[in-house]
């Protein structure tokens, strides 16, 4: 069953571009690996409550050993970048709650709920 990371990053506001082209560089090595990589969201925050956290790097991995294996035998770039924080951790669903009511939601089958 595929597995979740969730990494959060503090990213010093002027290292913000720098950030973004090595976050792309890093996701690019990972799709062209077989590694296990599946697919990732990198989310910004918009500033309205905890401004803690600049970026979220939502990502699914086939498996927490995929993930390990890949970052043991590669170390994003973005790490290296002076005063950028990540704090990885992968993470496994246990409760899914969806509003079937909402226009966005949409079945299996791809129809949107009316």
């Amino acid at each position: 069953m595929p597995v979740k990371l969730i990494n959060t990053f503090i990213v010093p506001k002027e290292q913000e571009e720098e950030f973004l082209k090595r976050w792309k560089e890093t996701t690019r090595h990972f799709r062209t690996k077989n590694s296990g990589f599946i697919e990732t969201n990198l989310h910004r925050n918009t500033g309205i409550g905890n401004p803690t956290f600049t970026f979220i790097n939502v990502a699914l991995w086939d498996s927490a050993e995929a993930w390990k294996a890949t970052h043991d035998q590669y170390k994003p770039k973005e790490y290296d970048i002076p005063g950028v924080k990540g704090h990885p951790s992968i993470f496994e669903v246990i409760v899914n709650v969806v509003n079937e009511q909402h226009p966005q939601h949409t079945n299996q089958a791809g129809t949107t709920h009316a």
